[in-house]
């Protein structure tokens, strides 16, 4: 099968790639998620994965589809076995947020003059989770976009490994679009120091992030972030919400922080003034 070849394509109903899918033994499910291709195989003892993500591909790339179970994947794939005393019935596929800072960086470095408050809604990428029934932890989990690293802090010494994403923030959350594979935050910003804030990169800690889905608008969401500058001499002081964001109207919860360390949360900017 080539790359653009997707003949055999299954449309499905649901409005989610995401859920509990039903494996009958020897049975196999494909999907094409975004660029990443994907095939989850059922054997009385072990399940297999397949997998192959396109080379060239935007991070914005926001289609899915339901593959026939016959659907050659292109090559060349990638296979994980994971074997276990007797496989079941029952597999989760679930959306994660990143197992680390997620670096934003706008195309022109954002202002908020002293006294402002201002909200920005930004996106950054999810990873594939596999759960097999009545498993808590997740026998994969790997994104759905090819990441890269960047180091995020004052220097080479003080910071942190981070992934850096493609710009897609906007003040107007109208203005952005819909992925199936991204997670917005609203980060509410209250510079209530007489100095003018300035905002060239910021560290999203989405292992603090609980990851939310709203039906009505088909959005997933994480909690709302609120930063306060008091003081130019010091640090902003960042807290994560614990309530939904309004904006997103009815929410269903998908998965839990991945961490409650207070480190991720610790380092979201490198320079503020």
């Amino acid at each position: 099968m080539t790359e653009d070849a997707e003949n055999t394509a299954l449309y499905p109903e649901s409005k989610t790639w995401w859920g509990e899918y039903k494996f009958q033994l020897n049975q196999s499910h494909a999907w094409r998620l975004g660029p990443l291709y994907f095939r989850l195989f059922r054997r009385e003892k072990d399940w297999l994965v397949e997998y192959h993500r396109l080379h060239k591909h935007t991070e914005m790339r926001k289609d899915w589809v339901r593959l026939d179970e016959e659907t050659q994947l292109p090559q060349p794939s990638k296979f994980e076995r994971f074997m276990f005393n007797r496989s079941k019935e029952k597999f989760f596929l679930m959306p994660r947020l990143a197992d680390r800072g997620v670096v934003i960086k706008p195309v022109q470095p954002i202002h908020i003059p002293a006294g402002q408050r201002a909200t920005l809604f930004i996106s950054t990428p999810l990873w594939l989770a596999g759960i097999v029934e009545n498993q808590k932890a997740p026998i994969f989990d790997f994104p759905v976009f090819q990441t890269k690293d960047t180091w995020f802090g004052m220097n080479y010494q003080e910071g942190q490994m981070c992934y850096a994403t493609q710009v897609d923030g906007t003040t107007n959350l109208a203005e952005m679009s819909i992925n199936p594979f991204r997670a917005v935050t609203p980060i509410h910003f209250y510079n209530d120091s007489h100095q003018q804030m300035r905002l060239e990169r910021i560290n999203v800690p989405a292992p603090s992030l609980p990851l939310l889905y709203s039906e009505s608008t088909g959005r997933l969401w994480t909690s709302e972030i609120k930063v306060y500058q008091n003081e130019v001499d010091k640090p902003p002081r960042i807290r994560i919400e614990s309530r939904t964001p309004p904006m997103a109207e009815q929410v269903s919860f998908i998965q839990p922080a991945r961490s409650d360390s207070a480190s991720f949360i610790s380092n979201m900017f490198e320079s503020m003034f």
